[in-house]
C-alpha cells in the first residue's frame, strides 16, 4: 500500500471524489492506496482523506474521499511543524503536477490530525498506516 496526496486550488472551483488526473507515479499507484486531499493557497491545508478505487487508467485514477473536513482543513504550518512531515515533497515542490508521494510517517502526520468528527474513516486509514510501517 502506498499514500499519496493531491493537490488542489480551490480558487478552481469544488473538488472531491471522483476522477483526478496524474502525471506522476502512474506504475506505483494501486488501488487501495491512500490518499489526501491539500487545497493550495491561503487558508489552505489537508481538507479530507480516502482511498483510490480505480485506475490509473490513461492517467486518470477515481478517488474516494471518505472524510472531507472543508470546513477545517489540517493547516500546511501544522503539517511543516511536524518532523514526520516537514520533508514532504509537496512542501518542497507545491508547483509540482499530482499526485505527491507521502510516506508512511508523512501519512500518520496527516490522519493522527484527522478532525474528531471524522474519525471512524481515520481509524480505517490509520490502520492501513500502521501496517505500511510494520511491513
Amino acid at each position: 500500500m502506498a499514500f499519496w496526496l493531491l493537490q488542489h486550488n480551490p480558487a478552481r472551483g469544488i473538488c472531491g471524489s471522483g476522477d483526478w488526473t496524474v502525471r506522476r507515479y502512474r506504475e506505483l499507484i494501486t488501488v487501495g492506496d491512500g490518499v489526501a486531499l491539500r487545497h493550495s493557497g491561503r487558508g489552505g491545508g489537508v481538507a479530507a482523506v480516502g482511498t483510490i478505487t480505480e485506475g490509473p487508467h490513461d492517467g486518470v485514477i477515481t478517488v474516494d474521499f471518505a472524510r472531507m473536513f472543508t470546513g477545517r482543513p489540517i493547516p500546511r504550518d501544522t503539517l511543516r511543524a511536524d518532523e514526520r512531515f516537514r520533508d514532504a515533497l509537496v512542501l518542497r515542490m507545491a508547483g509540482g503536477s499530482n499526485p505527491f508521494p507521502l510516506t508512511p510517517a508523512q501519512w500518520q502526520a496527516v490522519v493522527d490530525r484527522v478532525p474528531p468528527d471524522s474519525q471512524p474513516a481515520a481509524t480505517t486509514v490509520r490502520g492501513a498506516a500502521e501496517r505500511a510501517v510494520a511491513e
